[in-house]
């Protein structure tokens, strides 16, 4: 029997299978990780405008995973920063989740315990 920790992987990965299947997506690669392919499927769903998917294969949860959904949320509410102010801060989908988390951390405190100066050079170094 698997430990919780093998059964919440095993959990986790089916999430990212299902979005990739669910888009037509090629499957994990026998030599792919499993980080690098939550990070393609994630890039791939980002650039077909997918961006709510596209956290849940980055973080192997649902946005609604009342233990685990905040990482997604945090993402989706940057995308949705970044739309309403018409800006795309990088060129592929992989990037852009991760400007998406960076953003949705900035909005979901406004006031951080870092200088605004900071603050922008670390979305400037998420590119």
């Amino acid at each position: 029997m698997p430990t919780n920790g093998a059964l919440e992987e095993k959990t986790n990965k089916v999430i990212t299978t299902q979005r990739a299947q669910e888009f037509n997506l090629p499957p994990q690669g026998s030599d792919e990780s499993d980080t690098a392919f939550r990070e393609r499927v994630a890039g791939a769903l980002r650039e077909q405008g997918h961006f709510i998917e596209a956290h849940e294969a980055l973080r192997n949860c649902l946005y609604d995973d009342p233990d685990r959904g905040d990482g997604v949320m945090q993402g989706v509410m940057g995308a949705i920063a970044q739309a309403m102010q018409e800006k795309t801060y990088s060129r592929d989908g992989v990037s852009q989740v991760g400007d998406d988390i960076a953003v949705g951390g900035i909005v979901s405190d406004p006031r951080p315990k870092m200088s605004p100066e900071a603050a922008l050079l670390a979305i400037q170094m998420a590119k």
